[in-house]
């Protein structure tokens, strides 16, 4: 039956928790997309049930995974619960045979992601929402390296800067550790290795990492990226006066600047070209048009097995380099060797 839906038909799934990600971004993509439709919700919490029955009509709710994969009907899971949780959810789901979207950070742990792998149904999708490189910024990023054919990159800086007590959800789950499970290298970290990986299209050697901690989670962050043809920094605070994202990528030639709503392609030519956008990348959390494209691609790999898995690579990535990073964090900042493992 779930089969049979996947070459054509719509799409039947569930969200499994109906906080700010799941109301402002994840819910605003579903109703508009005709492939999948959200006939269930799990929300143990009675006043966001009641929001999410009254913003879903007909939608059923239930308060936990167990009893919305036992209906039966299910082809998909799109989970939106605090990070800890990620792994027992896909799991369970892949115990019922569905495909999983899941939001970022997938997991809290290389031996978590192996778990859930080892358990991973033959022709389910696992997917994680890694809605920044579909920021409009990175996107023409992208474009400006392929099209001006400006070879190899020798450089890439980014810094994700945030004041005290931003985010946080609606429990202020982030900021503690035991459902976080990590701070801001979790949090905001994991969207930019994968935004480094979608420009230099190579294993990494090794990474260092330097980290401030207060409440048991790490709030600065400093990473090196070491590869064959040069390194990554990234830097990372919840202690910034303001919001900002701002970086560089450079060649032996040319320089792309990256200053949250607007970029600067430093070339060869005799001017320097400037593209500016309508929304900045700090400028909020949610990003709905993002994870409309998200939604698209998870469709793409349900429906074709000679791109899936392409985004779990993506996961794959940020894993082990979050688990590296951790590593050197405890080691006084060492250079920890990264094993050849990316795809």
């Amino acid at each position: 039956m779930r089969e049979k839906r996947q070459k054509g038909g719509v799409l039947r799934g569930a969200l499994i928790g109906f906080g700010n990600a799941a109301l402002h971004a994840h819910l605003p993509a579903w109703q508009r997309n005709h492939r999948f439709r959200i006939e269930a919700v799990v929300e143990p919490d009675p006043e966001r049930a009641r929001l999410a029955r009254e913003l879903i009509p007909g939608a059923s709710v239930y308060a936990d995974i167990e009893s919305a994969v036992a209906r039966g009907d299910l082809d998909f899971v799109d989970i939106c619960t605090p990070s800890y949780s990620h792994a027992d959810l896909t799991e369970k789901a892949f115990r019922a045979g569905l495909h999983v979207l899941c939001e970022k950070p997938l997991v809290t742990s290389i031996e978590s992601l192996k778990r859930i792998e080892a358990v991973m149904p033959s022709g389910s999708v696992l997917f994680t929402v890694n809605n920044w490189k579909y920021a409009p910024l990175w996107i023409k990023t992208r474009e400006l390296l392929s099209e001006k054919g400006l070879g190899s990159i020798r450089s890439v800086s980014l810094a994700v800067l945030r004041p005290p007590n931003s985010g946080g959800g609606i429990s202020d789950w982030r900021r503690r550790a035991e459902t976080a499970g990590g701070g801001i290298l979790l949090d905001h970290g994991w969207h930019q290795l994968y935004l480094i990986r979608s420009v230099i299209n190579e294993s990494p050697i090794a990474i260092s990492a330097k980290m401030d901690y207060a409440g048991g989670i790490e709030e600065t962050v400093d990473l090196v990226i070491r590869f064959h043809a040069g390194e990554a920094k990234l830097h990372l605070t919840w202690r910034a006066s303001s919001r900002h994202n701002e970086g560089s990528i450079e060649g032996e030639s040319w320089r792309i600047l990256i200053n949250d709503d607007h970029l600067v392609a430093l070339t060869s030519e005799p001017t320097k070209t400037r593209h500016d956008f309508d929304e900045a990348l700090s400028g909020g959390s949610h990003h709905p048009a993002w994870m409309e494209k998200v939604i698209e691609d998870f469709h793409r790999e349900i429906l074709d097995e000679t791109i899936r898995g392409a985004n779990l690579a993506e996961a794959r990535w940020c894993a082990r380099l979050i688990d590296c990073a951790y590593q050197s964090g405890r080691e006084g900042s060492r250079d920890i060797r990264v094993d050849d493992v990316f795809t």
